[in-house]
């Protein structure tokens, strides 16, 4: 990419990452399509060739950024010494409503970028993918859902939450709700799962 884009004003910055998080989030990399970018953002097709190159460019730099954007606000969120695992979750929910305050698309993004299947995509952006894969399953394998002694049991319980939050997620930002909003909706979630849980123990 041309380094040139980052001397644009930030809100012209952010609004092109947010039209590409957004359209690639909605369509996966080979149906994605420049010119819905240029609808969403108002730039010319022109100046994102100017600074990216092509859409693989363009893909490629808004991944590692939103990784990059993703992992910094984990870092300062998600505290390594909590150990029971709905805490652990809400920490994390916390930080991907806070990111959909700035980038509203990021976190449906990454979760869709998990399921790419353009093989040369994936292979442009496998350290970054492997960054995050590795750094968030640190985050999930260091606490437990202790009450339970049954594995399939608690693994169960960790994807009906995976499930339930990305699907809050991704609801509640077609609404176009606040960060606050959303965030208040999952955690009312995880805490009715966490109620439920003890029922079970």
């Amino acid at each position: 990419m041309n380094e040139k884009f980052f001397d644009l004003a930030r809100e012209k910055q952010d609004r092109m990452i947010n039209g590409a998080i957004e359209v690639f989030a909605k369509n996966g990399y080979k149906h994605a399509s420049t010119d819905d970018m240029v609808k969403a953002v108002g730039v010319s097709k022109g100046l994102w060739f100017h600074y990216f190159g092509s859409k693989e460019g363009i893909y490629i730099f808004v991944y590692d950024y939103c990784v990059k954007y993703m992992l910094l606000e984990l870092s300062t969120i998600v505290n390594d010494g909590e150990k029971d695992y709905f805490e652990r979750i809400k920490q994390i929910a916390k930080t991907k409503a806070k990111v959909g305050r700035s980038y509203p698309y990021l976190t449906i993004f990454l979760e869709e970028a998990a399921h790419e299947s353009q093989q040369e995509i994936i292979a442009k952006t496998a350290q970054s993918r492997q960054n995050y894969e590795e750094r968030m399953n640190a985050y999930l394998s260091s606490a437990e859902i202790d009450i339970i002694s049954d594995k399939t049991k608690r693994d169960r319980i960790k994807k009906m939450l995976d499930y339930t939050i990305s699907s809050i997620i991704r609801e509640k930002t077609a609404e176009a709700a606040g960060a606050d909003a959303i965030f208040r909706e999952i955690k009312a979630y995880i805490e009715l799962m966490r109620d439920m849980t003890l029922d079970l123990a």
